[in-house]
């Protein structure tokens, strides 16, 4: 074989693939390609780009640099707002229950069932994107949540009124719970990725389990739940003109040239644009946020069907069943709070009820943003990948049953004589239960939920790097697997949400409740670790046949999974 005369090619960025796949591609990629290899600017000259922008100025991988993080801000102002009005309710259960004269079960449903139509609507927005492109999707999600927002500001005291507010919400949920992670594929090259998509894991896990903590001292008022979306309205406001003016649309059919010429294209690092007011430029900027400027050039099923595809992947459903009991759990739990401490002994505020969700907020929080950090990706063994799952099912199980034993443990009478002969469990239960150890116990139910999604992003990248045939379809695969996982999750935890008041409405049911859900834990871990010990490699090739990757034409091809060309 001749020998090249081209300089050595720097180290490319870190890569989705396992070494093998790595190492197959790149000695594939040297022999064939024959295009021109483009490299990053600045600081990140010797960085080779993945993916391969086109010459395309509207390529969003070329992008100036604060366009793409005017988009960024935008997307992630909007999830921020959805993890807020999701968990907007924790405080206020009991009082929604009270002042509209309905079962407990029927105030959490204003929490479960916009949750479920979340998903419905995320796995159909993942559709539609996938046809018409993400940004009608977001614009009409938006509309639907400015609707429910404004309806939710008057709810109160009208159970249906406030149901139909949640349930528009739930509809705007589902595009940003699902597609914000491919717009930033999208957008940014893979050195560039890293950061950002730990920061929107970051605001999106931050926002949901920090907001009760204001949200309960916001709604201690006369108006209850009202303030909280009226405070939001304003913050909506303002994500509706980024969204409008600063979220162009992201998909784009990447074609590369295979020719030797070199790039001319500059692409600014600059992180403030260069303005100029005049009509011309103002129109031709509108001009570029056309509410729709994208459709694929062939609607077919197979291409429908892609996100439901990814979303039964083995690998898919692998993550479901380990990460689901603690997930739903949480979030079962949360939403019960009001029934359990809003009644005697406690007659907690909402406000002391939104204070219970600390531990949560501040153990939780920092592990999901550690595990997100490239050195436990880059560490990720399959030996790490077990001993993770080990230690974030020790933790949760600890979080899940101490809470449900400590609270109906403190809560049942004596019976050693020590109570007095008139008293009953509701005059104990100030002296015997310690708030901040419910919350603590409580924290570390999240932490150990969150630990577990920590292994959700590396594993799907192994797969689709194994599975895909080239960068485009491993990034494709990688979103929609993503977001088939967020459906399912979602779905099934608004009806456990909806489904567990009437089970724990007394304290041995929430003994039994959370009994039954820690140890099956430990039994599902256990039973996935030896899937992932023994058959690992044959899940991955399973993943393939279910999501029609598996093609043997595609040995005959002369590009390398380096190559955009879907």
């Amino acid at each position: 074989m001749p020998v090249s005369k081209d300089p050595p090619r720097p180290a490319t960025a870190a890569t989705t693939a396992t070494m093998a796949t790595t190492a197959s591609a790149m000695t594939y990629a040297s022999t064939m390609s024959q295009r021109t290899i483009k490299y990053g600017t600045g600081k990140h000259a010797n960085v080779e780009l993945s993916p391969q922008p086109s010459e395309d100025p509207e390529d969003p991988l070329n992008w100036p640099l604060w366009k793409k993080h005017l988009n960024l801000v935008a997307l992630l102002s909007m999830v921020a707002l959805v993890g807020v009005m999701k968990t907007a309710y924790i405080s206020v259960n009991t009082k929604i229950a009270i002042e509209e004269d309905v079962s407990y079960t029927a105030a959490v449903a204003l929490t479960g069932a916009p949750l479920m139509v979340s998903a419905v609507a995320g796995m159909a927005s993942s559709i539609i994107a996938r046809i018409w492109g993400k940004r009608p999707v977001y614009l009409v999600s938006m509309v639907m949540i400015f609707m429910g927002v404004v309806l939710n500001t008057h709810a109160r005291g009208n159970l249906a009124e406030n149901m139909a507010a949640r349930i528009f919400q739930g509809l705007g949920w589902g595009a940003f719970d699902s597609l914000v992670l491919g717009s930033i594929q999208d957008t940014y090259f893979e050195h560039e990725r890293e950061f950002i998509i730990i920061l929107h894991y970051g605001v999106s896990i931050g926002a949901m389990l920090g907001s009760p903590l204001l949200g309960g001292v916001a709604s201690s008022g006369p108006r209850s739940f009202e303030v909280q979306f009226e405070i939001m309205s304003a913050f909506l406001s303002i994500s509706i003109l980024l969204l409008v003016f600063g979220a162009p649309e992201t998909t784009y059919d990447r074609v590369v040239a295979f020719d030797m010429e070199p790039s001319t294209l500059e692409r600014s690092q600059s992180p403030w644009p260069t303005v100029t007011y005049t009509k011309e430029a103002v129109m031709e900027y509108l001009t570029k946020m056309m509410p729709w400027s994208y459709q694929t050039n062939n609607i077919n099923l197979p291409l429908i069907l892609q996100a439901p595809r990814a979303m039964i992947a083995p690998t898919t459903l692998l993550l479901f069943t380990v990460t689901l009991l603690p997930y739903a759990g949480l979030w079962s739990l949360t939403s019960s709070l009001a029934m359990l401490f809003s009644p005697l002994p406690f007659m907690l505020s909402s406000a002391d009820l939104g204070a219970l969700m600390t531990a949560p907020f501040i153990l939780a929080t920092p592990v999901a943003v550690i595990l997100a950090l490239p050195l436990f990706h880059w560490r990720f063994t399959q030996v790490v990948h077990l001993t993770t799952l080990v230690a974030a099912t020790v933790i949760t199980s600890i979080g899940m049953l101490g809470f449900g034993l400590y609270l109906s443990g403190a809560m049942e009478m004596p019976t050693n004589g020590s109570a007095t002969p008139f008293s009953t469990q509701w005059d104990l239960g100030l002296d015997r239960v310690s708030l901040p150890v419910a919350s603590f116990l409580l924290g570390l139910l999240a932490a150990g939920s969150l630990a577990l999604d920590a292994t959700i992003r590396p594993v799907i990248q192994r797969s689709t790097a194994f599975t895909s045939a080239n960068l485009t379809v491993g990034l494709r695969n990688t979103a929609d697997m993503h977001a088939g996982l967020a459906c399912l999750r979602t779905f099934i935890t608004g009806a456990l949400i909806v489904g567990i008041p009437d089970g724990i409405f007394e304290w041995n049911g929430l003994k039994a409740a959370t009994l039954g859900m820690g140890v099956t834990q430990i039994v599902v871990t256990a039973a996935v670790c030896g899937v992932y010990w023994y058959l690992d490699e044959n899940v991955r090739r399973l993943d393939g046949r279910v999501m029609g990757l598996i093609d043997l034409s595609i040995l005959k091809r002369t590009a390398s999974y380096f190559d955009e060309s879907d």
